[in-house]
């Protein structure tokens, strides 16, 4: 497949994300749960992440962070490497996520804050994807 052509699709796919995020606000409702959630009562790393980018899209930050606040510290991390991939054409990998440290360090945050977020105790509580 063409490499322009793979740009100009992911273009396309993420407009059509941010159309869709932006028309049907997932804060009210309508979009997937979490299965991990409706299984178990346990919010998962993702939990809040939908509601968060639909918080996003539509300029609430402060509310898109108190759905997910992970997903928004990761955030500028996935626009830079995008940003990266589509500047080099995918040729120059970005050394720090090869990093093993890196990777470890992601490992553990995420898991702690799995973790934390279902500690029902101030001030883990504020991890929890609040419910409007």
């Amino acid at each position: 497949m063409n490499q322009s052509f793979k740009k100009y699709f992911l273009v396309v796919v993420a407009l059509i994300c941010l159309l869709t995020f932006y028309l049907f606000d997932a804060r009210l409702g309508g979009f997937p749960q979490c299965p991990f959630y409706l299984l178990t009562g346990w919010y998962c790393p993702g939990c809040g992440s939908q509601r968060a980018f639909s918080a996003l899209v539509h300029g609430d930050i402060l509310h898109a962070m108190r759905y997910n606040i992970l997903m928004m510290m990761f955030l500028p991390l996935l626009l830079y490497s995008a940003f990266m991939h589509f500047k080099y054409n995918g040729i120059q990998k970005i050394k720090l996520w090869y990093s093993p440290v890196f990777v470890k360090l992601v490992l553990i945050t995420v898991v702690s804050f799995w973790i934390f977020r279902n500690i029902s105790i101030f001030p883990f509580s504020f991890l929890a994807p609040v419910k409007y």
